[in-house]
């Protein structure tokens, strides 16, 4: 069983650095609220939160699904569709860019590329 203290340590470093991105402007007010939701209570005690929109299983992320999406040269999920850029910054915003960025390096290196064009 892990040590309670660690765990407590560890919670509040995680916090900390969720407060540090809120105050940064990083994530949003409902973002770091549903985030720190689901943080496990003291004493590594599971949170009972479960995001809302998450109850009925009908908006959760199918990276399979994408993938499919993305063999075929006329959907926007193919990276040489034109409007590919457009499909995945819209991805990007409905399901988090975290999201997005595990989900595989194609739609990855394009958040990051978009990004760096703009600095």
């Amino acid at each position: 069983m892990p040590d309670a203290a660690q765990i407590n340590r560890s919670l509040g470093t995680i916090r900390t650095e969720l407060e540090y991105l809120a105050s940064s402007g990083v994530l949003s007010p409902p973002q770091f609220q549903s985030i720190q939701a689901q943080l496990p209570q003291p004493n590594g005690q599971p949170s009972p939160y479960v995001d809302p929109k998450y109850v009925s299983g009908g908006n959760q992320f199918n990276p399979a699904l994408v993938a499919q999406q993305a063999q075929d040269p006329n959907h926007p999920a193919n990276p040489n569709h034109p409007k590919h850029h457009e499909w995945a910054g819209k991805l990007a915003h409905k399901f988090g860019n975290a999201a997005i960025m595990g989900a595989g390096a194609t739609f990855g290196a394009d958040l990051v590329n978009d990004a760096m064009r703009k600095f």
